[in-house]
Formats: C-alpha cells, structure tokens, sequence
C-alpha cells in the first residue's frame, strides 16, 4: 500500500511538472512577406527576447517558433529590409509580419582591416563543396511534390477607397482573388547514380484544362537540382556559380550577418558580380552552415536584365540523418516580362518539396535505362487520398475554384486536342484524327525548284501502332516538275525502335551533296537547303531498318536502286569496248549501314514516344555505302566512307565553342552525282546556315576524297553589353581539304579541286533585333588562302542571321 502510495506521489509530481513546462512552453508561427508585393521573404531572421539563438522563416516565409518562455518581442531583420520589433499577438494563430524595403540605400563602400571576412568563408565552402554535393556522393532516391501556378499581379492595380474606382479593375481585382490562371502538381520519384546516372518518373500529374500530364515534364526541368555545380541552369540557360572555382576572382562577397543554430552558425553572405566585370552571372543570398562549411539556403536570380522572363530561384537543405546536406526545397517565381494581362504583369510560382530522401539506397547502376524522364501512363489517374498523402498542404479554395473553371473552359475548348496538336508540331505534323500532315511538304524554297507547294499525308497511331503508311505529292514553279513518294513502316519493336521503312519517290535531290540526318535543322541554323542550285532528277526505292542497338547507338541498314538524271549539260565519261561513251543519266544501286552514336544520351519518355534530350558528350555519325555493279540497275562498284562528329562545350566566362569535323573517301571513279560539292553556301548577301562554306561558290569543287572542319565560338553577350543592348558575338572559322581521282572523265563542267586547302573566317553580330521568341544579326566571311579569288570584293560573303532561344 505504501508503495502504492509512493507511485501515485511521483506520478501527481511528474504530472504537475509537466504541466508547468506545457504552461511556460510558448508556440507561435506565422509568416513574414514584402509589405507591398506580399511575397513571401524566404530565410528572414527572428530573434526572441533579444536572445542570442535565431529562427529563420522556410523557403515560403513560414515560422513556427517554440520557445520554452515567455515571448515578449520579435526582432525580426532582412537584408535590404527594414528591420522590425513585434510585440506578438498571443490570441492570434498565425502572425502577419510586413517588412519594407529600404528606401534609401548609399553606394556600396566596403572598408575591411584585412581580407574581407566572406572570402575565408568561400574557401572554406569551395573547400567542402564535392563533400556536400550530394550529386557526387552516394546513390540517393526521393520522393518530390511539385506545384507550379500562373496568375497575375494585382499589387499595381490603383483601388482606393477614396478614389473613384473602375469597374473593371474591381472586376479583375475580384477574379483574381478568386482563381489562378493555371494550376498544375506532379509527383515523382528521383533515383541518381553519381556521377549522372538519373532517373526521374512522373507517378501523378494533375493540369488544370487538360488530361495530357506532358505539361508536367516543365516543372523538372526549370532550375538546377544543386547549388554546388560549376554552371547553374535557370530556365535553360546557364550562370557563373558564385561557388564555383575561380568564383572569388569573378564576385563580390559581403558578410551581411551571423545567425546561430544550436551549436552551428549561419553566416549570411550576399554575393554579385565585380564591377566592370561581364559575364552570366548571378545576384542573391547565401546562408553558410558551419556544419561542413555547407550550403543551407540560398537565393538567386540573373545579375542582368533578361529578355523574355525574369527568373528568381530558391533552395533551401536539410543535414538528412546528420551525414549529408540535401535539397528539401526548390521554389522558382517567373516573371513573364513579355506576356500581359489588361497591362498586368504575368508571373508563375513552382513550388517542389522533396521527402523519402534515402542515402546509399540499394540502387544498381545497371538497372536504370536511358530514359532519364519518364511520365507513367496513368499519372493523370490518381484519386484524392492518393493526392492528400503527398500534398504538403491541402488545397485552397482558390486551388479548387481554378481547377473546376479551367478543367471546364479546357473541356469546351478541346485544350487537350490543342496541346497534342503543339506536340505532333514539335515532331513538324499537323495531326487531324488518324492522319498526320507533314508540315515540311506544304510549302518549300530552294534555288533550283522555286518555290515548291504540295501535300503529305501519314497515318499516325491513333489508326495502328505498328504501321504507318502515307506519301506526298509536290511542284515547284521554277523547275515545272511534278515530284512525288509513297511509303510504308511497320514498328517491328517499340521498345527498341526497330522499324522498317519502304519507300519508292521521285523527286529532285542535290548534284554531289551529302548529308547526314539531322532533326531541328532551323534551331540549328541549317538553311542551306534554301541556296542550292544544281540538282538532279532521281526516281529511288528504298528499304531501310533501323533500331536502336546498345543503350546509345541509332543503327540501320539501307538497300536502294535509284536512276539520276542530270539536269545540265554535264556527261561522264566512260570507257566502252572501243568508244569513249558519254553518258548523262546513271544507275546507281547501293547497300549501306551506319549508326549515330551519343553517349549518354539522355531521353524523356512518354506513351512509347521518345525525345532526345542530348548529351554533353559529342556526337558521332558513321556509314559506309557499297555500290554493286549489274546487281538490278547498278552500273558501278565503289565503296564510300562518311563521318561526322559533332561536339559543343561551354568554356566559363567565354561562351560557348562548336566544332565539326566531317570526311568522306570514295575508293572508285563514279559520276558527279554521288560525288562530294564542297558544301558551299555563296550568296553576296544570304541568310547564315551553320557548318557550311559561306564563301564558296555552289558546287564550286568535286571531290571524291575531303576532309572539312568548321570551329564556330559564340562570347554570348560577355564582350558588349548595354543595359538591354547585348548582342551575341560569334567568331567562325572553316577549311576543307580535298582531291579528284578521275577529273578528266568529267565533261561539260568547270571541275575545281581542294589540294590546296580552302580557308574562310567570319564574324556575326547575332541578336541586334532581340525578342523574347527570335533574333536577327548580321555577319560578314572572308576567303583568304590558294583559293581567294582576284577581286578583294568577291572573297567576301555577307550574311544575315536569325537565332532562336531555345
């Protein structure tokens, strides 16, 4: 009894003990935005009763403090804001703290009695940065929910009550503090092998006004995953890391303050570039952890004013399991500088927060594919308790409202029709049900044909997977010639791209030109097709299969006949049983294989469908062509060698250089046709297309043997610069050498050969006119070398250039 006794004394003791603790135990959250935009100010510093421990609101501007006393005041401080002291509101749930910013700010003078004290605290960080990468550490996977909205910011809008207000204004006032203008979330699940084996799945995608998630595949791609990379994406483009090596020679640090965390502190560093310096870079904050000199949050935006969009980023890290540093948060607010509504500025906000973080996860490298993203075909399937368990917070009215309003304008405008008519764009179709019009066969330009219209048909999925069939028809106004094509294609495997293509056409091609397979042709400043002037007539039938073989080579094999007719007053000649005959028109049947060959290139996939995303690493081309000899029509034998290889790398603070290295062997003597032109692209004044020779004269030279390069470095905007005036300045340089074995069976053409080498360089001022969409330059190229013609003049081509964003 008496120990009875004694259990129920220490049990009251320990319950009143509590309770005393529970009553001195003081809770308050809250949130701390921008007094006049509402944004939320990521970071911001709370001190309580002037103590010397800290808080600091998350990425969203949230707080919740827990403080074993009584909270008498709040100081809270921002860098660039006034600082504030609040006497908390002890009956309200969620406290409301406005800052505003500093009006006046004096010019920045910076006196220190030795090193500036940031700059130890930047070694230190470059010192510890491939430690806290956790991209260079061990396997991780995770789990990331993402939100991502566009509205529009009503904070301008002139609605006082002691003015006389416009119905209007009121009314957009009204509807946007109702709804958004767009709304979209996504789940997804992250696995990584160091150093770049990724994996990235789209389990859940909700998009206002549409079924189709691919909109989703956006909100991955926005900014870097890491603040430790050398160069750091934001809206695909790339900045200087202020963390990067050399970084101390290219920003300006300042130590604005010292937060303490525990036993760690928070040094909070703003960083810039250095005066009269120019290169991408970037503006913001960064909060240093103590803890492994460790990035813990940071904010960043482009140091100069961007055309099109304006972009701040922000990050915020969690020491996961008390060994690694890893990215919890990644907010982006994009300001869309050239889209308006009723003069309102448009903005959108992603929001991504990342959970089930797991380190040194159980993840084999050979169990990932090259598909680096992937959306799962019921990803729009998902229920609302599926949603609720990943969701940070529950939707809002304002969520709900514009998911019902969009979900039912996108039902009536067929939202979902229009964004899968943009994604068959990408792919150059116009898609009507079953069938697709190839957009490159409506309407053409070269030299040769004139203006060329006509009409190409494809059948697409929506009839069979496995087969498609179609053909086009066409006429150019120059040449009068009537061209046309049938073809059929089974998709043999889809999982390995296996198809086999048939394909009868007759149609004009290019006298000795050469080509490999390139898509995105205008985004890469190919226009030569436009220029060319000498071409053949060829009526060809075709069987090609390909496949994707190994995890990156594109592979195929081809077997064609084809019948060429010149159309000039070339011959070749050949040698009979006593006569020399001249012949004008040629058969030609031909076996080949090759393959493009990118390592590590990396994909997005969707409903079987696969889109390159490219690769850092360069890019190969190889085929080899035999030519029978009375084998159908064939009238000669010869083997052809081509390669190309392709590579594209950024240099810091520089730019960004391309080179192209491309050669072709012909082992036997054959006619003009089949042979290489030089790839000139002469106008005295043309459009600029890439990897050609501006300054050589069309089908100037026959080879049977080449070897090209062509060096193009663009310096970006990083040597010029005014305010909103920055053109691209691109430097170019090309030769080519090359040889004729069999020049004198060649009749009725000036024959012109490379021996000697031929050598051109340019210079281009891209982006004079600069849109958000487009950019117009002009550039001039010299001829200099063996070949440079007599007349100064003539060894100068200039050029117009038109470059696009993305």
């Amino acid at each position: 009894m008496h120990q009875i006794k004694q259990l129920y004394s220490i049990f009251f003791i320990f319950t009143i003990v509590s309770g005393l603790n529970l009553h001195a135990q003081t809770t308050i959250k809250g949130r701390v935005q921008d007094a006049d935009t509402k944004e939320p100010l990521a970071f911001a510093t709370l001190v309580v009763n002037d103590n010397k421990n800290s808080f600091r609101t998350d990425i969203d501007g949230r707080f919740t403090i827990n403080y074993p006393d009584k909270i008498n005041q709040l100081s809270v401080s921002y860098v660039c804001y006034e600082s504030q002291i609040i006497i908390p509101n002890q009956s309200e749930k969620n406290q409301l703290i406005l800052l505003k910013k500093k009006t006046i700010q004096l010019n920045e003078v910076n006196i220190y009695p030795g090193e500036n004290p940031a700059f130890r605290i930047i070694r230190n960080v470059l010192k510890n940065k491939d430690l806290n990468n956790p991209e260079k550490q061990k396997p991780f996977s995770y789990t990331a929910y993402n939100k991502f909205i566009v509205s529009a910011n009503t904070d301008s809008l002139p609605i006082k009550k002691t003015e006389t207000i416009d119905s209007s204004l009121i009314k957009i006032n009204t509807f946007f503090q109702k709804q958004y203008l767009f709304i979209m979330e996504s789940v997804t699940e992250r696995k990584f092998y160091p150093p770049s084996t990724n994996n990235e799945k789209v389990i859940a995608a909700k998009v206002s006004g549409l079924n189709n998630p691919f909109a989703t595949l956006l909100m991955t791609q926005i900014q870097s995953f890491s603040f430790y990379k050398e160069m750091i994406t934001i809206s695909d483009k790339n900045y200087l890391n202020p963390i990067s090596n050399g970084s101390l020679n290219s920003y300006s640090f300042l130590l604005e303050d010292t937060l303490y965390q525990g036993n760690d502190s928070i040094f909070l560093i703003s960083f810039k570039p250095k005066k009269h310096t120019n290169f991408d870079g970037l503006k913001g904050l960064l909060y240093i952890n103590t803890n492994k000199w460790a990035v813990q949050s940071v904010i960043a935006e482009p140091a100069s004013e961007q055309t099109g969009a304006a972009v701040k980023i922000q990050q915020n890290y969690s020491f996961i399991n008390n060994r690694q540093w890893f990215p919890t948060q990644l907010n982006t607010t994009i300001y869309f500088k050239e889209a308006a509504l009723n003069k309102l500025g448009i903005y959108g906000e992603s929001r991504s927060y990342l959970k089930n973080i797991v380190l040194n996860d159980t993840i084999l490298k050979r169990n990932f594919s090259r598909d680096e993203v992937e959306i799962e075909t019921n990803a729009s399937n998902k229920d609302a308790l599926f949603w609720n368990s990943y969701r940070i917070d529950s939707l809002t009215i304002k969520d709900i409202r514009t998911y019902q309003i969009i979900d039912s304008i996108g039902k009536a405008a067929h939202f979902d029709r229009k964004i899968n008519t943009f994604l068959a764009l990408t792919n150059n179709t116009i898609p009507f049900h079953f069938i697709d019009f190839p957009i490159d066969r409506i309407i053409n330009f070269n030299e040769y044909e004139g203006f060329r219209l006509g009409l190409g048909i494809q059948t697409n999925d929506k009839l069979c997977k496995h087969f498609n069939f179609g053909g086009y028809v066409a006429y150019g106004f120059k040449d009068k010639g009537m061209k046309y094509s049938s073809n059929f294609v089974w998709h043999i495997n889809l999982k390995h791209e296996m198809d086999l293509k048939l394909k009868y056409s007759n149609d004009v091609a290019e006298s000795a030109g050469f080509s490999f397979d390139e898509q995105n042709k205008i985004t890469n400043n190919d226009y030569r097709s436009v220029l060319v002037q000498q071409m053949d007539l060829v009526e060809k039938s075709e069987a090609i299969l390909s496949w994707r073989m190994l995890r990156y080579f594109k592979t195929f094999i081809s077997f064609n006949d084809q019948h060429k007719t010149v159309t000039n007053n070339y011959q070749y000649a050949t040698q009979g049983s006593n006569i020399s005959l001249l012949m004008s028109d040629f058969y030609f049947t031909e076996a080949a294989v090759g393959f493009k060959f990118i390592y590590k290139e990396k994909f997005t996939k969707y409903n079987n469908v696969r889109i390159s995303m490219g690769s850092k690493f360069p890019v190969l081309w190889f085929q080899y062509t035999h030519g029978f000899n009375d084998v159908f029509n064939g009238q000669y034998y010869y083997n052809k060698y081509d390669v190309k290889l392709k590579k594209v790398f950024t240099i810091k603070k520089l730019g960004t250089t391309t080179i192209v290295a491309s050669t072709g062997f012909i082992d036997s003597a054959i006619p003009y046709s089949n042979l290489y032109n030089g790839n000139g692209s002469y106008r005295q004044i043309a459009i600029y297309s890439s990897n050609s020779f501006a300054t050589m004269r069309m089908n100037e030279f026959l080879s049977n043997q080449y070897a090209a390069l062509y060096f193009t470095h663009s310096f970006k905007n990083l040597l010029f610069k005014i305010k909103t005036f920055a053109p691209e300045i691109v430097i170019a340089s090309n030769l080519v050498y090359g040889s004729l074995n069999n020049e004198s069976q060649h009749k009725n053409s000036s024959i012109k050969t490379l021996e000697k080498g031929y050598f051109e360089s340019g210079l281009l001022l891209n982006n004079l006119l600069n849109t958000a969409y487009y950019g117009i330059g002009v550039g001039v190229f010299y001829r200099y070398g063996a070949y440079a013609l007599e007349k100064p003049i003539n060894n100068f081509s200039f050029r117009y250039s038109i470059t696009f964003p993305f």
